[in-house]
């Protein structure tokens, strides 16, 4: 068995790191990019989503490596990245391609762990301590993009924080231990606390929310936040893999993480409309009490649930007084053009920003 995954944000961290403890052998495919596009596109039925030709591409460039085995989310319901799994296996069966899938699905975690457990013969606490160490990971580089992309704007001097940065990043690649994890995360979030700040007011603040590929994966939105930070603006954004995927996952978690956003989001959706258009709404609701100065939805072109959300979010930005930005992305986006209207957007809420601390004054 030579394993491999399609990547989404740092999920694959996660994956990585629980088969280095398992000595399991795999292959990590490169980031999704202009190759994985086109590799997908030359498979993927006429009329698909981004993220699907992109997941796609990613699995082909893996076969062509040598892989043998994919791992990969799956789900159902009115969003269809839960079919993206079953589409391509369909695909590459027909292309050709002799695999074996591994689906992280409802009802499939035990038989995929007994899976990966017989191939190793190891016993469940070793196994569970793989999962462990490789969602401790996971869990601690996505809070060091956090701080980074929050408060990296708000920073008096922001060399200091890039250069800590680097270093508990080049810790986390060598960290195999869990609480090695833990104390970089501490270490982390104490900096963030000494570090003198400018007040957040006094920075542009963008809050995100959209599709969770889009939201995740850099070349699937432009590399955004890289484009938002380097113009000095704090980013907050709720959508993580570490705060996602346990809430689907554990069944346990899964109806209080549902109530919660149907809380959040009433009264403009009262009910989910599947994919992360229930998420979109109420995270932005939650981010407009955090005084963010404005928002961005990034969604692919086509996905309904995101369709849905953004007649919510006209409503509600209404209300709030909180300009919103709506983007869709698909295959055909020029980079520039996308980043041109970005601008402007952020050029407008400055301006109404500027306004409002004129007259408060």
């Amino acid at each position: 068995m030579l394993l491999s995954f399609p990547h989404m944000g740092k999920i694959h961290l996660a994956l990585a790191e629980a088969l280095q403890v398992l000595e399991i052998p795999y292959l990590l495919p490169a980031a999704p990019g202009p190759r994985s596009l086109l590799l997908g596109q030359e498979l993927a039925p006429e009329g698909s989503c981004l993220p699907f030709c992109l997941v796609l591409g990613n699995m082909r460039e893996a076969l062509d490596l040598g892989a043998d085995t994919i791992l990969m989310l799956g789900g159902s319901g009115p969003c269809r990245f839960g079919y993206f799994v079953y589409l391509a296996e369909q695909l590459l069966r027909q292309a050709g391609y002799q695999t074996e899938f591994l689906v992280i699905d409802n009802g499939r975690h035990l038989r995929n762990l007994i899976t990966l457990k017989k191939k190793q013969q190891v016993p469940w606490t070793y196994l569970l301590k793989a999962v462990q160490c490789g969602w401790h990971k996971v869990l601690t580089e996505e809070l060091l993009s956090a701080l980074e992309r929050e408060y990296l704007a708000q920073a008096v001097n922001p060399r200091p924080f890039r250069e800590k940065l680097v270093q508990w990043r080049s810790r986390l690649v060598s960290a195999h231990e869990i609480p090695e994890m833990i104390q970089i995360r501490q270490e982390a979030e104490d900096t963030v606390k000494r570090m003198p700040r400018y007040p957040a007011s006094e920075v542009l603040r963008v809050g995100l929310v959209g599709d969770i590929y889009t939201m995740l994966e850099p070349f699937a939105n432009n590399r955004i936040e890289e484009f938002l930070i380097g113009k000095g603006i704090s980013i907050v954004k709720t959508m993580a893999v570490s705060t996602w995927l346990p809430n689907i996952l554990l069944p346990w978690k899964r109806g209080s993480y549902r109530q919660n956003l149907l809380q959040q989001a009433y009264p403009y959706l009262r009910y989910s409309v599947g994919g992360f258009g229930l998420e979109s709404v109420a995270h932005t609701r939650n981010l407009a009490l955090r005084k963010v100065d404005c928002m961005i939805q990034l969604f692919p072109m086509g996905c309904m649930p995101e369709i849905v959300a953004c007649s919510a979010l006209n409503k509600l930005g209404q209300d709030e007084n909180i300009p919103i930005l709506s983007i869709t992305l698909d295959q055909h986006d020029s980079r520039t053009g996308f980043e041109t209207r970005v601008e402007a957007f952020l050029e407008m809420v400055e301006g109404i920003k500027v306004n409002k601390k004129a007259l408060c004054h």
